[in-house]
Parts: C-alpha cells; sequence; structure tokens
C-alpha cells in the first residue's frame, strides 16, 4: 500500500509538473525561448526546427549573453535575472519573470544552454545531462538546442497531432512574437522546404512589409490605421474593414505592452465594435497594441501568461471599442480613414489628446460628388522620393519637387471651411468627458453660444465652474483639448462678428506636420496637379531652375 504521509516531491519529478503547465507543445517551447532571447535584448533571432520541433527547437541569438556563473542555475527553478523584489510584481516589464521556463523544458527534454557575453574570450555551454560547465566556441549571445521533446514522457508525446498541426502552431507563434516587435529579425528553418526571413525595421513607415508578410497583402489593403488616447492609455494598430471579415481568428494579433494577448475583455470589445456588421461565423482581422502603465495590468495571472488583469477594465473595454468603431464607421461613409501605416507620434504625449490622424477628405453629400473628379498625380514607389519628410521629387511625366507639409496644411484647413460651408462638419465624442474649469465670464460665452458652438461640431455642458468637453469636430481631433476650449473663448471674447472668428481661429488649428510615405502617397493619389499648384507648393525642376541653384 503506498504511504499517505506527506513528502516532498524530487526536483525533477517538480519539474515535469511544471512542465505540463508551460510546455504543452513544441510551440511553448518556441515562444518561451524568443521571449527569452528579446529579453535579452537581441536585434536578431535565428530558428531551426526539425520534426515539427519533436526532433530539435533550436533558437539563437545575439543578446547580452550569460555569465559562465549563471549558465547551471539558468537551468534551476525560480532563477531569473528579471525580478528581485515583491515590489517588482506589480511593474513587470520583461516578457519573462518566474524562472520556470528553462528547468521545465530541460526537464521533459535533451536541452543544451550555450553563451557567450561580449566581455568574455569564449562562450561556455551547459546541458540538461552534463551540468558540468564546458568551454565552446560561440559568438556574443545565446543558443538553446531542445532536442528529443518528452523523450521520457511517452503519454505526452502521444497527445501531440501531426506534424502539420504541430508546423502550423510554431508558424503561429513566431508570427505573433515577430509582430510583438519590429526592431527585431527573425530568421526560421521550419522544415526542410520551408524557411521564413524578416529583417529587423526601425522606420515606422516600414512596418506594413512585415504585416503584409504574415497577415497578407489583402489585409494591408483593406485595414485601416487607428490611434486612440486617454491619459497614459494608448491604443494604436490596424483594423480590417467590414469587408475583411475571415473565417478563422488566424488575423487576429493583440499585444499589451508588448506581450502577445488573448483575452476575453478584449476579444468581446472588438466584437462588440464591428456589432451586426461581422456575419455569424465569421471573424474581424486586426493587429493592434495597447501601451499603459504597468501597474494597470497584471500579466502574473495565467500559466503561460496569454491572460491579463486590468485594473480600469472598463475603461479599457470602452476605449478599445470607441476605437474600432470610429475607424470603421469612417471606413463604411467612404472616407479615406486611416493609413495602413502609422502616423508620426505627437511630441508632447502628456497633452490632453483624442486620436491622431492623417489627411483625409470629409464626407459630403451626394450632391457634391457628381463632378468628375480631376486626375491624380501619378506616382508609384520607384519615381518619387520623400525628402526630410517634407519634400517630394517626382520624375514622371516631368521633374518636379512638391512641398507637401504646406499642401497638406491647405487642403486640411480648406476641408474644415467646406465642411462649415456646406454644413457636413462631422463630430466625433470625446471618450471619457473632460471637464475643463474656467472663469464665469468664459462659461457665460459658452452658454450664450450654445447654438453656434453645436453648428460648429463642438457639444459641452457647462457646470458651475466649468464645461464638460463631449464631442468635437473630427477633424480637430490630433488638436489638444485644452487648446480648443482656449481658442473658442478668445474668438467669442472678440469683438468681430464671433461666427466668422471662431471659424477663421479654428482653421488655423492645424500645422504642419511631418509627412510619412504614405501619406505622400494619398495625398498625390487623390489631388491633380492643377490643385496642388494652387497651394503654391509647386516648382517645376526645368534646366533654368536647376541652373540657378548652382550659380553664382
Amino acid at each position: 500500500m503506498i504511504s499517505q504521509r506527506i513528502h516532498a516531491l524530487p526536483l525533477h519529478l517538480a519539474n515535469q509538473i511544471a512542465a505540463g503547465e508551460v510546455v504543452e507543445r513544441p510551440a511553448s517551447v518556441l515562444k518561451e525561448l524568443i521571449e527569452n532571447s528579446i529579453d535579452a535584448g537581441a536585434t536578431q533571432i535565428d530558428i531551426t526546427i526539425e520534426g515539427a520541433g519533436n526532433q530539435l527547437i533550436k533558437v539563437s541569438d545575439n543578446g547580452n549573453g550569460i555569465h559562465p556563473d549563471d549558465l547551471a542555475l539558468a537551468l534551476s527553478r525560480h532563477a531569473t535575472s528579471k525580478i528581485h523584489s515583491s515590489e517588482q510584481l506589480s511593474h513587470i516589464d520583461s516578457l519573462g519573470f518566474r524562472g520556470e521556463a528553462l528547468p521545465s523544458i530541460a526537464s521533459v527534454s535533451r536541452l543544451t544552454l550555450a553563451s557567450k557575453q561580449p566581455d568574455q574570450d569564449c562562450g561556455w555551454q551547459v546541458s540538461s545531462d552534463v551540468e558540468t560547465l564546458e568551454p565552446t566556441a560561440h559568438p556574443d549571445g545565446t543558443t538553446v538546442s531542445v532536442a528529443e521533446l518528452f523523450f521520457n514522457l511517452p503519454a505526452r508525446r502521444r497527445f501531440l497531432r501531426s506534424d502539420k498541426t504541430e508546423l502550423n502552431h510554431l508558424t503561429t507563434t513566431l508570427n505573433r512574437l515577430a509582430l510583438s516587435r519590429f526592431d527585431v529579425g527573425f530568421s526560421a528553418q521550419l522544415a526542410d522546404q520551408t524557411t521564413l526571413k524578416l529583417p529587423a525595421i526601425t522606420d515606422p513607415n516600414l512596418f506594413y512589409q512585415r504585416i503584409a508578410r504574415i497577415c497578407g497583402q489583402a489585409f494591408v489593403r483593406q485595414a485601416r490605421y487607428l490611434e486612440q488616447q486617454f491619459e497614459a492609455i494608448h491604443l494604436h494598430g490596424w483594423v480590417g474593414n467590414f469587408a475583411a471579415h475571415r473565417a478563422q481568428t488566424d488575423v487576429q494579433y493583440f499585444f499589451i505592452n508588448g506581450r502577445v494577448i488573448k483575452d476575453r475583455i478584449i476579444n468581446h470589445a472588438i466584437r462588440q465594435a464591428y456589432g451586426d456588421a461581422l456575419p455569424a461565423g465569421r471573424q474581424a482581422a486586426y493587429v493592434l497594441y495597447l501601451t499603459l502603465p504597468l501597474d494597470r495590468v497584471d500579466v502574473n495571472v495565467h500559466p503561460t501568461k496569454h491572460e491579463v488583469r486590468f485594473r480600469d477594465a472598463r475603461l479599457v473595454h470602452g476605449l478599445i471599442t470607441r476605437a474600432v468603431q470610429e475607424a470603421l464607421t469612417q471606413d463604411e461613409h467612404g472616407v479615406v480613414s486611416q493609413s495602413e501605416l502609422p502616423l508620426p507620434k505627437p511630441e508632447n504625449t502628456s497633452a490632453v489628446k483624442e486620436s491622431s490622424q492623417n489627411y483625409q477628405p470629409h464626407p459630403v453629400s451626394q450632391t457634391l460628388t457628381t463632378a468628375t473628379p480631376p486626375s491624380p498625380v501619378s506616382a508609384s514607389e520607384s519615381d518619387f522620393v520623400l525628402l526630410h519628410q517634407r519634400y517630394v521629387l517626382l520624375t514622371s511625366p516631368e521633374p518636379i519637387v512638391l512641398d507637401l507639409q504646406e499642401a497638406a496644411l491647405l487642403f486640411k484647413r480648406k476641408q474644415f471651411l467646406d465642411a462649415v460651408d456646406n454644413k457636413t462638419l462631422a463630430s466625433r465624442p470625446i471618450l471619457v468627458p473632460l471637464n475643463i474649469p474656467l472663469a464665469s465670464d468664459a462659461l457665460a460665452l459658452f452658454n450664450h453660444h450654445h447654438a453656434l458652438l453645436k453648428e460648429l461640431a463642438l457639444e459641452f455642458t457647462v457646470n458651475a465652474d466649468a464645461i464638460t468637453v463631449k464631442r468635437i469636430p473630427f477633424l480637430l481631433s490630433h488638436i489638444d483639448l485644452q487648446t480648443i476650449v482656449a481658442t473658442v473663448v478668445t474668438a467669442l471674447q472678440s469683438q468681430q462678428d464671433h461666427r466668422l472668428n471662431l471659424i477663421k481661429q479654428l482653421s488655423g488649428l492645424f500645422e504642419q506636420a511631418n509627412i510619412t510615405t504614405e501619406q505622400a502617397r494619398q495625398i498625390m493619389a487623390q489631388h491633380s496637379i492643377d490643385e496642388l499648384k494652387q497651394t503654391g507648393s509647386y516648382r517645376k525642376l526645368d534646366q533654368t531652375t536647376l541652373t540657378s541653384l548652382f550659380s553664382n
């Protein structure tokens, strides 16, 4: 009869039990190893897979490396360099922190760990079979080789699916991690004939290249960029339009502070944003990134860290739903709502702002769209060059230079003024209505000119000593709310015609901003040469002009 007395489990058995939570299949191993490489500051990660991960999973990086004295310790439970005190549990900024992955993996495989730090003469390695330290030739960084996964647990090995299925899980895991860090390069040999190379990308204008490789060109064409911010919570990314729904959830990527997350609150928020527009049984497509203070999210609630707990779950849910709804609604109304490329981030991130957006035509009534549109400037990536995020050089049909910052500014102001004249100026709600304290005379102005302000898409309520801003003009979404309120007060205090002065002041809030490659392409696609000439931002590069540049 087996004794019923309580006893401590042998360390190896405890590690194997822990591996049951951490190591579900080969893809789980790959995730843990790549996350360790990212935490180590790697900018290049190379992966080799053999036998769908059953025979070998090898991950090499060029990160900081592990000190020789710490190699054996790295294979023991609860040993980590990423956390030192209980206070850090509420501010976890690394992907791994428990110190369970490597010992758990080592307990169910033949693991070899080799590493070299820049100040070391050679690399050192240790394995799960031979714990003695051995010198080895190795470049700066770390390599982890996991061979014969579950060799000592035949029952677990039998539960693995076919090689095709396991390779699909491995690819999905790699794709998720590759989308989490564009600045890290990945190369992978997944099977005899399957290789994947994703070079590191540091230019936000080129992020779409990796997204296209992973999510497909169709998603890039149908995706709408969104950006929403409230206090220190920032959401940005791409959502597929109403026509981009899919049969599977294979293009659903959500990241919180760089961590791959699957969360019911997030899924519900996005599903709610699509509403009835998403057919039954179909799935939305999105790549979204949420950044928030570390102490407002708990990542230590799930063995694989795929789920989180929000301190402000309702606020996060509302922000996601609102941002996705706005991106989809703009697209539904025929607005070129967002770019498939990211936009420049605002310089003053501490200011109270709503979503940043790029140049886009305002929705107008059907009676205004019957005229034949002007022929746009024809510009492919091969025949124009963007300089200093401002000037565009075009070589076809003739050499010209365009000041797109100035042109975009004038187009935005005209767009705003036309919308006011046509009474088509759309408003957008503020995610969380903002209270702005004002003097009594300023409050009186808001009360007196309530109808005029509503005509200009400004909605608010007046309280005892402040106004609560509820809606603002959509075209001014990128402007600091307090700046908008201050501009309104200044305009209404003037002795000039209040309506004309207010419109002039609001249109003057638009400023020149850096232009991305995609924004340049959009502007040139939406406006003719004649329109650009009228802005004064157009110059021919003829022989006379070029000669004058170099004359004494």
